[in-house]
């Protein structure tokens, strides 16, 4: 920006280059030419430059079109330049400036979408993100393993390769560093990286060796990872579960598939059902979702078995492995646990829960959770949840969509309302949010002082385990049970309201630069 300048010595005249604000309106005013948007919302701020001088030709009409265009690009500048920077000082020796850049580009990944930026450095630093893994303290890999996530919600979709690399490298670490909120941290980003990369592959090996591992964890109670009743590591492994379950097996059919996710209940549901009395209201809660979403997913292919939709002899274009004569019987047929009762009686105990060696808000947080859980058991009733987000209330329905806006929510962080408006990849994951899509660099920015300038904080009803869907609008979400016909209305409806809100934006622009116009006119 350019002020008026004073020239040394002697009065100010009036010339073609210092002219002043007003003289410089009425210049405009006066002449046929079309005033630049400099002298409207944004007068004084380069009326007196010397560069522009009374200079009002077609460069001007279309200044005033394209508005702070040059700032614009000036900050995305200033922001790349940035995002190289932090990347640059994870080369530094001293600890204590590597945690610092780690801290710079989990906020940069998390508060702006920044995929076209990221993929141009993303070979150097995710090798530098596995060097602070292997060699870093423990804060150190705790904020490595964070960005990482990130790295693979930016732009980690379907890249199978940069999962290959990582996986062997977050599993050893997982297993034999001592420190459990690293372990957890580390399970959290090996999770992220395989459901981004991997989960829309049904037969996907390391998915399903994966999901053995995380389980294992849950099994032994931490031992298998040298946790041993470790809450942290627990609750990150039946989350981790979770989310890949969820993403593996959301719509069975093909008698292979349904046999491995029938395989992975029975081995994994005694152990879950233990887990509902550990310590922890972080595990018990863990570990009653994790029930939840399986039973959700079985339930829901029994009741279309039942109907008919598949037959017991359809067969899999592509399997696993060879059916396990030993377990056979327990993995065909139809879907049932024999102790029902006696979970959904764990569940209501744990649903009316008062005793007095928890405190009042564990309590609290494990009747409201498994409220949700013990109705979906015992009575198949979907839970739902709200969340509002550029004047929407976007509505979830199922464990399924639940437990993977939960995963996604706890990694994003105070990014949640940028990835869900601009990035795509979330949108084919939980089509509901496709209704936010706006296409562009992010929805923010960081001055030059590295000071984030993004959207406003997000409203939302996602903490709650049973969001109020009154006053919202009907969902716009597919569900991962919905009739194709259905679904496709839906989408429709989804894109039609997007036009309209697109073109509303338009038109206010367009009404705001005609006032503009007007005003000088009358001027």
């Amino acid at each position: 920006m350019h002020g008026n300048k004073q020239p040394s010595g002697g009065p100010r005249k009036t010339t073609s280059k210092s002219a002043s604000k007003k003289q410089q309106l009425l210049d405009i005013a006066t002449s046929n030419s079309r005033p630049s948007s400099r002298a409207g919302s944004r007068a004084g701020s380069r009326a007196n430059s010397d560069d522009e001088g009374d200079d009002h030709s077609e460069a001007g009409r279309d200044d005033f079109d394209d508005g702070g265009t040059d700032d614009l690009h000036r900050a995305e500048a200033t922001w790349e330049s940035q995002l190289k920077d932090a990347v640059e000082e994870l080369n530094e020796k001293r600890s204590s400036t590597r945690e610092e850049a780690l801290s710079k580009l989990q906020a940069f990944l998390s508060q702006r979408y920044s995929a076209e930026v990221l993929d141009t450095q993303r070979d150097d630093l995710m090798d530098l993100l596995k060097k602070s893994i292997k060699k870093g303290g423990a804060r150190e890999c705790i904020a490595a393993a964070a960005v990482i996530s990130l790295v693979f919600i930016t732009i980690g979709e379907d890249d199978e390769k940069m999962f290959t690399d990582l996986a062997p490298l977050m599993k050893y670490t997982i297993t034999n560093h001592e420190n459990t909120e690293v372990k957890a941290a580390c399970i959290y980003a090996l999770a992220t990286a395989c459901y981004i990369s991997s989960t829309p592959q049904p037969s996907h090996l390391p998915t399903y060796d994966l999901l053995g591992f995380f389980a294992e964890i849950a099994i032994s109670s931490g031992a298998s990872a040298n946790a041993s009743h470790s809450g942290e590591t627990i609750a990150a492994a039946l989350e981790a579960f979770s989310v890949l379950y969820a993403g593996l097996f959301h719509t069975l059919g093909p008698k292979q598939l349904t046999m491995q996710a029938r395989r992975f209940f029975n081995n994994i549901i005694p152990a879950a059902k233990t887990l509902l009395e550990h310590s922890t209201v972080e595990v018990r809660v863990a570990s009653g979702e994790t029930i939840a979403v399986m039973f959700e997913i079985l339930d829901h292919f029994q009741r279309q078995r039942d109907d008919g939709d598949f037959s017991d002899d359809e067969e899999a274009s592509e399997s696993y492995n060879e059916d396990d004569p030993e377990d056979y019987e327990d993995v065909t047929g139809d879907f049932r646990y024999d102790d029902l009762q006696g979970l959904v009686d764990a569940l209501g105990s744990l649903s009316t829960d008062s005793a007095r060696h928890r405190s009042k808000k564990e309590r609290s947080t494990g009747r409201s959770a498994f409220r949700d859980i013990l109705k979906s058991v015992e009575l198949n009733e979907l839970p739902h949840e709200s969340l509002k987000l550029r004047d929407y209330d976007i509505d979830f329905s199922g464990w399924v969509e639940i437990i993977q806006l939960h995963f996604l929510r706890d990694r994003l962080t105070s990014g949640l309302q940028t990835h869900f408006v601009h990035n795509t990849m979330i949108h084919s994951i939980l089509p509901a949010t496709a209704i936010l899509y706006s296409p562009g660099s992010g929805g923010g920015g960081f001055s030059a002082s590295g000071t984030f300038s993004g959207p406003k904080p997000v409203g939302s009803q996602v903490g709650s385990r049973a969001g109020s869907r009154a006053g919202s609008r009907p969902s716009s979400s597919m569900g991962h049970y919905a009739d194709a016909a259905d679904a496709k209305e839906e989408l429709d409806r989804v894109d039609r309201k997007y036009l309209n809100a697109e073109m509303a934006k338009v038109r206010q622009v367009q009404r705001k630069k005609d006032r503009t116009r007007e005003k000088f006119d009358d001027y």
